[in-house]
């Protein structure tokens, strides 16, 4: 497998939507997200990818540009592969194919959700979803970050924190969120959800 490394650092693109593919990357280290631009300048993040999860495979096997942005949410370590040789190691291992058509069948349904999620949720929900479905007790996120990964204002997204942070449920510092209380977040959404 031909492969080469590259170090990204936070907010560095490793290719916009719309450009033509020429490789997949691997995460080594840290979290690329997946951002869909507005036309009124808006980012909406509709993946975020960490360790072990591969990115630019779509576009690699159907031979058309990236349907989405890829950029790195902090520093990021990437495993580099030519469209050919991913193409061919895919031909050389076909128990590889069935891996990736399970990955992108869980893609494909991850986005069903997060579109009815953010079409019919209140951001106060899409939030707490968002906190615990992470196992870390401090996220290191930007509320920027945050209102685009839950398809929100940022002000929004402020303002729900700050509610929570009144509860204890959780505290901001700059650039991270401490989860306090999860069981809390939990009851949240059993509410709101139901």
């Amino acid at each position: 497998m031909t492969e080469s490394v590259r170090r990204l650092s936070a907010g560095e693109v490793l290719w916009e939507a719309g450009e033509p593919s020429h490789f997949v990357v691997w995460v080594d280290e840290g979290i690329l997200e997946v951002v869909q631009h507005s036309l009124q300048g808006e980012d909406a993040v509709l993946n975020r990818l960490g360790p072990g999860e591969l990115a630019g495979e779509m576009s690699c096997l159907d031979g058309q540009p990236h349907s989405a942005t890829l950029r790195a949410a902090g520093p990021v370590k990437v495993r580099v592969m030519e469209r050919q040789h991913f193409l061919h190691w895919l031909r050389e291992h076909p128990d590889r194919w069935e891996k990736l058509i399970h990955r992108q069948s869980q893609r494909i349904r991850g986005l069903s959700a997060r579109l009815a999620e953010v079409s019919f949720d209140p951001v106060q929900l899409r939030l707490a979803r968002f906190l615990l479905s992470h196992s870390e007790e401090v996220l290191q996120i930007t509320q920027q970050q945050l209102a685009e990964y839950v398809a929100a204002t940022r002000e929004s997204v402020s303002k729900a924190l700050s509610a929570m942070g009144r509860q204890g449920w959780v505290r901001t510092s700059r650039g991270k969120i401490h989860i306090l209380d999860r069981a809390s977040l939990d009851s949240l959404i059993k509410e709101l959800g139901s």
